[in-house]
């Protein structure tokens, strides 16, 4: 079977990170192309994983777009014409069987299986709507929810939140929950080092993420412990929005928690990294799945993870807690409210979730 896999950009996104995990678990009993929106560093990724894509540029539809703006709108429709008409010829090309769609994408992979008249699947790596493409039809979600129910064979969430969510605004499509697949290949012992600091915050620097609410957090936490040191911080991970960074920097040294935070950015092995903390601490506002969740309990890390989105699912009493807002998050950091002390269970098997997708392709 040939499937052919749109990506919804072309950056380490972990929708993205998520694509090359599937097509690294499948790639044996399947054949994959990846088609890019644009050019990125996701292209040395599938070149590193020896996986074949090709380049169409698109334009996404944004409701930010003028309404009166005229030659903005027409440029959007050319480019978005030109993007289907090389989907479609690129996919009958190579003879493909199935058609899939990240998150994001615009409706470009769905209009080409329709009109190529081939199974097409979604899938939705994010709880909010406000990130899942809906801005064509000039903001109109009930459209873009209306055309997913007509143009899909089946939509795949990664979370039960986020199936569920969907599943009351689609309820005439074929939806199902499969957990990602999660690799994690870890460092032989003897490599590791000694603890660098209690907590850490791994992954995209951006204000979604919740990094000013934890050092808030921290803030009150102070007051509350009687070990300043045990409230060590460390944010790492990569950010391209010098504005939010620089408010990260402002606040570390407004309330002088210089001797407890660090904050480094860029990309980090996270094998190498992980290890060397205790908790991680994840605040996203909208976490569909938190992947990290399961590195860092794969890792041996206990997890604190905000309460919101479809991440929280992933969280049991074995390897952490949820907090509701800042006031929880400060009595978790002080030890007010204590961390689980049993040992760590894995919440899914990425082996059975595997098997599961293998199942549904081949019956599509």
């Amino acid at each position: 079977m040939k499937i052919v896999w749109l990506a919804h950009e072309c950056n380490l996104s972990g929708a993205n990170i998520a694509m090359l995990e599937y097509v690294d678990a499948l790639k044996e009993e399947f054949e994959f192309h990846i088609i890019l929106p644009h050019k990125g560093n996701m292209e040395e990724a599938l070149i590193s994983s020896n996986i074949s894509y090709t380049v169409i540029h698109q334009y996404g539809w944004s409701g930010s777009v003028p309404l009166l703006n005229l030659l903005t709108w027409a440029k959007i429709f050319l480019r978005s014409t030109v993007a289907l008409m090389q989907t479609i010829a690129f996919v009958r090309k190579i003879n493909a069987d199935v058609l899939f769609t990240n998150t994001l994408a615009p409706f470009v992979g769905s209009v080409s299986a329709k009109i190529l008249r081939i199974p097409h699947i979604w899938w939705v790596h994010e709880f909010g709507e406000e990130d899942f493409g809906f801005t064509i039809g000039m903001g109109n979600k009930k459209m873009g929810f209306r055309w997913m129910q007509y143009s899909s064979n089946l939509i795949i969430c990664n979370s039960e939140a986020v199936k569920n969510k969907f599943q009351l605004l689609m309820p005439l499509t074929n939806i199902i929950r499969l957990y990602q697949p999660v690799t994690w290949k870890g460092l032989s012992s003897g490599i590791l080092q000694k603890k660098s600091a209690r907590f850490l915050m791994f992954g995209q620097i951006i204000p979604s993420k919740g990094h000013l609410e934890v050092l808030e957090a921290l803030v009150n936490a102070i007051t509350m412990s009687d070990n300043n040191e045990a409230l060590s911080l460390h944010i790492k991970g990569p950010c391209e929005n010098s504005i939010y960074l620089d408010k990260i920097y402002q606040f570390i040294k407004l309330h002088k928690l210089g001797d407890l935070v660090k904050v480094e950015t860029g990309y980090f092995n996270k094998e190498a990294v992980l290890p060397l903390y205790e908790v991680l601490i994840v605040a996203s506002v909208a976490e569909a799945f938190g992947r990290v969740i399961v590195e860092a309990n794969k890792a041996g890390l206990k997890v604190i993870v905000r309460n919101s989105g479809g991440a929280p699912e992933l969280i049991n009493e074995t390897n952490g807690v949820l907090y509701n807002d800042v006031h929880d998050l400060a009595k978790i950091l002080s030890g007010r409210i204590a961390m689980p002390v049993v040992a760590n269970i894995l919440n899914y098997d990425g082996k059975t979730e595997i098997k599961r997708l293998k199942k549904i392709l081949v019956n599509i």
